[in-house]
């Protein structure tokens, strides 16, 4: 590396000299912002009389191959690129006689044009779409592209000259007083990707996928450059619609089974070339990645040839569950590549994506864990030796599994929490996808409910309505304050209408009879409403659970026919006289159907909740039973409960029980209600133990 002191100008001249911006540089990108402050410091130059500049330092690799000296620009680009289009403003402005100087103007082509036998050539030679704009600029009659930052600094450029404020000869003056440190990398004994990174250390400039682009092609020889950024890097920057740095995060995710920092994707993309010996085999590994982008495409632009398969990528994309891209990138090389499952099957994987994460939404299941589980359940799939044959199944199977603030939100937990959540007030997304999904479910004629809302032909409006009149409390009845704070914002209570907004507080029966009232309504939203004649707190918690129910045919909860046979190994029957203490309870089974638990305590208020249900009556009858009543643990108030768990509203059991004690308990509760004890069934816990 040599690196000396000269002028800029100095540095640019020269006949044979040719200025490469190399492909793994990113585009030009001054804006007007930058150009305005450098010719205020050459307004500064002028007023003030310095005598120079500095204009910082311009790496570059050299090459003199005998034809011509090349200038592969590594850092400085920006600069360079810049005066040189402030030099083709001056000539062009010159050559319009728009004005006059007092220097021989032909000076100024010796830093923008080179001689080669009798043509002249253009020194400068910026990356693909920035090298078109700039010849443009060589011809005042040609028309030149729009919106490149080229184009609109050479304007920039016109106009400031225009007014004046120095002279034509005094901007040349000041341009000749430009300093830089011309830094000169020596082909075979310096590393331009280790100078690259020390000059950009901080990273302000450059995004991760810009180093990691640079990390890439630095290394390879002119050739291999080009081809590297045409075959392959220029293909993904537009397959990943400019989410380079997503994109890039995603694929180390799903490879690494570990999240990188957003600031740290490209030491952890090195760390991963590095590691799994890649650099020798660049044109495989960019081949992978340019698949990968490929799938990437297809989800965030639902670009794939199964309208089903876009419409769920739709869904996800609107809800923003970019935590699973991971995931979906190693699910569709399973499809598309890997040919291990299938079209439906797939379609599949995908509802069953969607039902997971808006049965999360709607029960305010933190977020924070979904980057754990799409991080790891593509791997925890294929740890199933019959992955191959069952992937679909396992993965429910997996995902069933989940508890706490993993877990996939069972019918009970879903069917409390859509009645009462504050639906008005969710995330807009999340509640037009709601209540679009109720309106469109097995209707044939479709509505977009984002378009009609932002068309303002429809609104989503409450029934009762946010400020309760005088009439809205007749009907409302003597309770009406606690109603209207209890489910103003509730499902129950919210619909679209295609009336005004301002009309919202009218009575019911106006509502319904106006002009684009709920009687003119052909939405299934307010079929029910044109039923009634008065809304009260039992009308709304009827079309509530009516609503839920919708909700629960459309966001079904999964069902698996797949059998671990390590659960089988550690699957105990209540018969089986197993000792039970110590042991961690995942799930059991009763009259067929399975249930996802995460404690013993979890274990014994559901499996009494459900025993309740069978036989209320008989169950009551156990608080006047001497087992229960000598040791106090099922009685009517839990006043003297250490921890009281609730089977109805008279009715409590004692949960400060043991394991062994839980068990044996039950097994009484049983044969006193006369059911075979092997009709309940314990997993325990092994393999996805959170």
């Amino acid at each position: 590396m040599v690196a000396e002191q000269k002028k800029l100008l100095h540095f640019l001249e020269g006949h044979d000299k040719t200025f490469l911006i190399p492909v793994y540089q990113r585009n030009y990108d001054w804006k007007k912002e930058q150009c305005r402050q450098l010719y205020n410091d050459f307004v500064d130059i002028i007023k003030n009389k310095y005598n120079s500049h500095f204009f910082g330092s311009i790496v570059y690799l050299y090459n003199d191959d005998g034809n011509g000296q090349e200038f592969i620009v590594i850092d400085g680009q920006q600069r360079i690129t810049t005066v040189s289009i402030l030099l083709l403003a001056i000539i062009n402005l010159i050559k319009s006689k728009e004005v006059t100087c007092d220097f021989n103007s032909d000076v100024i082509f010796e830093y923008l044009l080179g001689k080669y036998s009798e043509k002249e050539k253009i020194k400068l030679r910026p990356i693909k779409n920035d090298n078109e704009a700039f010849k443009k600029l060589f011809n005042i009659s040609d028309d030149k592209i729009k919106d490149s930052n080229i184009t609109n600094n050479y304007y920039y450029f016109i106009e400031r000259i225009k007014k004046n404020e120095i002279s034509i000869d005094e901007l040349f003056s000041a341009i000749k007083k430009l300093v830089i440190v011309d830094i000169k990398l020596k082909k075979d004994e310096d590393d331009p990707q280790l100078i690259f990174e020390s000059l950009n250390s901080t990273g302000l400039d450059l995004t991760e996928a810009d180093k990691v682009r640079n990390f890439i092609l630095m290394s390879q020889n002119s050739k291999l450059q080009e081809k590297y950024y045409k075959d392959y890097w220029n293909k993904i920057e537009k397959l990943t619609n400019n989410k380079l740095d997503d994109f890039l995060r995603d694929y180390l995710t799903y490879k690494e089974r570990k999240i990188p920092n957003k600031d740290k994707i490209y030491i952890s993309f090195k760390e991963y070339v590095n590691n799994n010996n890649l650099k020798n085999n660049f044109d495989i590994f960019l081949n992978e990645l340019l698949k990968y982008a490929k799938y990437y495409e297809k989800i965030i632009n639902c670009n794939t040839s199964n309208n089903d398969i876009n419409n769920l990528f739709k869904i996800l994309n609107k809800l923003e569950v970019t935590v699973s891209f991971p995931f979906l990138l190693e699910v569709l090389n399973d499809f598309e590549e890997e040919k291990i499952i299938s079209e439906k099957n797939f379609i599949e994987i995908l509802k069953v994506l969607e039902i997971f994460i808006f049965r999360r939404i709607i029960c305010d299941v933190p977020t924070n864990a979904l980057n754990k589980i799409f991080m790891t359940i593509g791997r925890d799939i294929k740890k199933f030796e019959d992955y191959k044959e069952k992937y679909t199944e396992i993965f429910k199977y997996i995902l069933l599994q989940k508890n706490g603030s993993q877990r996939f939100p069972d019918n009970l937990e879903f069917s409390e929490k859509i009645i009462i959540k504050d639906i008005y007030n969710m995330n807009t997304k999340n509640k037009i996808h709601l209540l679009e999904s109720l309106e469109n479910f097995n209707n044939k004629e479709k509505i977009n409910l984002q378009l009609l809302l932002d068309e303002r032909k429809l609104s989503i409006e409450h029934i009762m309505p946010k400020k309760i009149t005088k009439q809205w409390q007749v009907m409302l009845g003597e309770n009406y304050t606690n109603i209207h704070e209890k489910y103003l914002n509730t499902l129950g209570n919210i619909s679209f209408t295609a009336y005004n907004s301002e009309m919202s507080n009218r009575p019911f029966k106006e509502k319904k009879e106006m002009e684009g009232g709920f009687n003119q309504s052909k939405l299934f939203l307010n079929q029910y409403l044109k039923t009634i004649e008065n809304w009260n707190e039992e009308v709304l918690l009827k079309r509530a659970n009516l609503l839920k129910e919708k909700s629960l045919e459309i966001w079904a909860f999964p069902k698996y026919d797949y059998i671990n046979k390590k659960d089988l190994e550690n699957t105990y029957s209540l018969d089986d006289e197993y000792d039970f203490t110590g042991e961690k309870i995942k799930s059991f089974q009763f009259r067929g159907q399975e249930f996802i638990i995460d404690s013993w305590k979890e274990f014994y208020h559901q499996i009494n909740l459900l025993l309740y249900d069978l036989s209320p009556s008989n169950f009551k009858q156990f608080l006047n039973d001497e087992d229960f009543k000598k040791k106090r643990i099922l009685i009517s108030n839990n006043g003297n409960l250490k921890v009281p768990l609730k089977i109805s509203d008279d009715l409590y059991l004692e949960a400060n029980l043991s394991a062994e004690a839980i068990i044996s308990m039950t097994i009484m509760i049983l044969k006193k209600l006369n059911i075979e004890v092997n009709e309940i069934n314990i997993c325990l816990k092994e393999i996805f133990d959170n």
